[in-house]
């Protein structure tokens, strides 16, 4: 069973890290093995999310935004597969905040019963654009809920990411209390069942720039980490540290995704070149 955390102590255990020059790894888990093997590297944090379920079944992360599955009914169940996977690093769990029949605080008892150390909003709106999310919002189902799922946790002192795809949602995330900065560009490119369409690095990197600068101006200390579009491997992912003020990466199918398929794939080759008497 994973390791439940305080906020207080997972904020120390990040701090400690940039305090040492080193990047923060948050890596998104779809698996039991994958989450324990990220441990093993050092991940500093463990999130498990729905979309993590459909990459490492071979399918688009885009169908946790179609309408097939509950996604809080199938994280919770992901939840108690990985987190037993876990020992020492924090976990936190992603929470579709939008359900209107949802008991958000009942079903975060459950997560923290389980070994969860926080939370964050996923799946989230943004991934939609904006006209669709002008008509969830003024149904009641748009990126306020997320907000207000941000607010709830930093009022019960729980550590939160949230994610945010421009520097307004960045801010008000900020104001909601986050702890830590989720900027996020896009669906991850490359691979079997990657995206295929992506901004550019330097377009990438002054994107994630600005959700920091609008978040910072609310929290000076506010922790920004970097992901998706291009950021795809260590090189790319390096690229938006160094051009950015973010404190590291996360990670999704660039830490899970891909690297099973390229590791299978190489490893099921070299066995049927095996030599037979």
């Amino acid at each position: 069973m994973a390791q439940r955390y305080e906020r207080r102590q997972v904020l120390e255990r990040l701090r400690e890290e940039i305090n040492q020059d080193r990047p923060l790894l948050m890596f998104g888990a779809g698996t039991g093995l994958t989450a324990r093997c990220a441990e093993l590297g050092g991940a500093d944090i463990i999130a498990v999310y729905s979309t993590a379920y459909y990459r490492m079944q071979a399918q688009s992360s885009l169908l946790a935004w179609l309408p097939y599955e509950n996604a809080n009914e199938l994280v919770l169940e992901m939840a108690r597969e990985i987190l037993p996977a876990v020992k020492d690093t924090p976990c936190i769990v992603g929470i579709g905040a939008h359900d209107p029949h949802l008991n958000l605080d009942r079903f975060m008892a459950k997560l923290l019963d389980l070994g969860c150390s926080g939370f964050t909003n996923e799946p989230f709106v943004g991934i939609y654009g904006p006209e669709f999310g002008v008509q969830l919002e003024a149904a009641g189902l748009g990126f306020s809920r997320e907000v207000e799922l941000i607010r709830t946790c930093h009022r019960q002192d729980l550590f939160t990411v949230a994610w945010a795809f421009n520097p307004e949602e960045g801010r008000l995330l900020a104001e909601a209390g986050a702890d830590v900065i989720g900027a996020i560009v896009g669906v991850t490119t490359g691979g079997l069942t990657g995206t295929k369409q992506t901004l550019s690095l330097k377009d990438t990197a002054e994107q994630i720039e600005a959700i920091y600068q609008a978040a910072a101006a609310v929290n000076p200390d506010i922790i920004v980490l970097t992901h998706g579009g291009p950021l795809k491997d260590v090189e790319t992912a390096e690229y938006s540290l160094i051009h950015t003020s973010a404190a590291g990466y996360a990670s999704g199918s660039s830490g899970e995704r891909i690297p099973t398929e390229t590791a299978v794939t190489k490893i099921t080759r070299q066995y049927k070149n095996c030599r037979i008497k």
